[in-house]
């Protein structure tokens, strides 16, 4: 999991400055960005401006499959593994796997440990989503993101080509900012998918990115929810 670049002004107390998300244009540039990042992403970041978005998205997930059915799970995007911390409380009985560019967001990652002290990630792989998907096809239940699908070198068309991670009627989970969703043509990539019969009619959530009390609340992120044709 990734930044999904606030809509908000900076503010002075992140640990990183969040224009630097927005110039991020290029697999290169992302490696770099979170390179520097990583050590301080959980405390910098997410703890300090309640960054609630990527366990909102786990919530959704979990609402929406049998807490005890024992499902594959790919978390693109998974950064340091927020998501799939969350996700491993609520879906105790899942084998979840992660992807991510950076190596160093992957390296926090694989310290983070269940409640039965088991590692939350069973295999971690460094991708760049940019590329033919050679990771994994047609090999899991559930695909999750939240915040790795915005703009520049992951808009659109990376998003629809994770899709052949799935299974058959494998469920997607996918968060993207409202502000990219209308504007750099996520709503219209999804739609297309579906007349090319790659998935079911999606349905929207709006959901909030932050807790009260951050400088950056109010700011939103639609959930695509649908399922591999």
């Amino acid at each position: 999991m990734h930044v999904d670049e606030s809509d908000g002004d900076n503010n002075d107390n992140d640990s990183f400055d969040l224009d630097a998300a927005y110039a991020v244009e290029t697999p290169d540039d992302n490696r770099q960005l979170y390179k520097n990042w990583a050590a301080t992403y959980d405390t910098g970041f997410v703890d300090k401006n309640k960054y609630s978005y990527p366990k909102r998205i786990a919530e959704i997930c979990a609402a929406s499959v049998s807490a005890t059915s024992v499902l594959r799970v790919i978390d693109i995007g998974c950064g340091t593994g927020v998501v799939g911390v969350r996700l491993s409380e609520l879906l105790p009985h899942a084998v979840i796997d992660g992807a991510d560019i950076s190596a160093e967001m992957l390296r926090i990652a694989s310290g983070k440990f269940r409640s039965d002290s088991h590692p939350v990630y069973g295999e971690l792989s460094e991708v760049d989503l940019t590329l033919p998907i050679t990771f994994a096809q047609s090999r899991y239940d559930i695909l999750v993101s939240a915040g790795t699908f915005t703009h520049g070198h992951l808009g659109p068309d990376p998003l629809i080509a994770v899709v052949s991670t799935l299974k058959p009627d494998g469920q997607a989970f996918v968060g993207i900012n409202k502000q990219h969703f209308v504007g750099n043509g996520f709503e219209r990539a999804l739609q297309g998918a579906v007349a090319a019969q790659l998935i079911t009619e999606p349905t929207y959530i709006e959901i909030q990115m932050y807790d009260e009390g951050s400088a950056h609340y109010g700011d939103v992120a639609i959930v695509a929810k649908f399922r591999k044709a």
